[in-house]
């Protein structure tokens, strides 16, 4: 069983005077049922001890929102990857994450929010399918450009990169939520290919 560490929002609730991390119950039943475990990585580890103690097989950066805590964690876990050239796989907030680490910039982006729109998969190294299908969209910003040492893997029809993958190192990264509906056919085996390579 592979072993992916997934990064998690950090939440402040005041009634308890508590920062606690947070991560969608849908990751693990997406990964479970595609014979994977979630590790959750704790926002104040050290980031190279926890994954090498646990011998991790890949990292997968997910949705939300931005914290501090969550910025320093998820900068080192792209530091570890690319040393040791680990798979990474980003998922919205992740994929915006990935590409400002990288040089990209964040630009507001109207009518993305709580819809699905349709995307056009280009020719990819990663065997996800090349073709036209509709994604769920709950994003409110898009990258001003797709980062250097990555390609587009899929836009959207006004040309915005909905995911992308880099040209040597194992990273990849998609805008859209797989773990919520609608669910595509292919990603579970896309997600075995991806963290196997290590």
């Amino acid at each position: 069983m592979l072993k992916i560490g997934i990064t998690q929002r950090a939440e402040y609730f005041e009634t308890f005077g508590e920062t606690r991390d947070a991560l969608d119950q849908n990751w693990t039943k997406l990964l479970q049922a595609n014979d994977c475990l979630a590790v959750p990585v704790p926002n104040v580890c050290y980031v190279s001890d926890f994954i090498e103690a646990l011998s991790l097989d890949g990292i997968l950066m997910s949705g939300g929102d931005d914290h501090p805590m969550r910025e320093r964690c998820e900068t080192a876990c792209i530091d570890y990857c690319v040393k040791h050239k680990m798979p990474l796989l980003g998922i919205c907030h992740g994929m915006q994450f990935i590409g400002r680490h990288f040089g990209a910039t964040l630009v507001n982006i109207e009518g993305h929010v709580k819809v699905r729109h349709n995307v056009l998969i280009h020719s990819n190294p990663h065997g996800v399918p090349q073709k036209q299908f509709e994604v769920n969209s709950f994003h409110r910003f898009t990258l001003d450009k797709t980062p250097n040492g990555f390609s587009d893997l899929a836009v959207d029809h006004e040309g915005h990169c909905e995911a992308m993958y880099h040209s040597t190192l194992p990273i990849a990264a998609f805008m859209w939520h797989p773990e919520r509906v609608p669910y595509l056919d292919w990603f579970g085996a896309f997600l075995r290919r991806f963290y196997e390579k290590r």
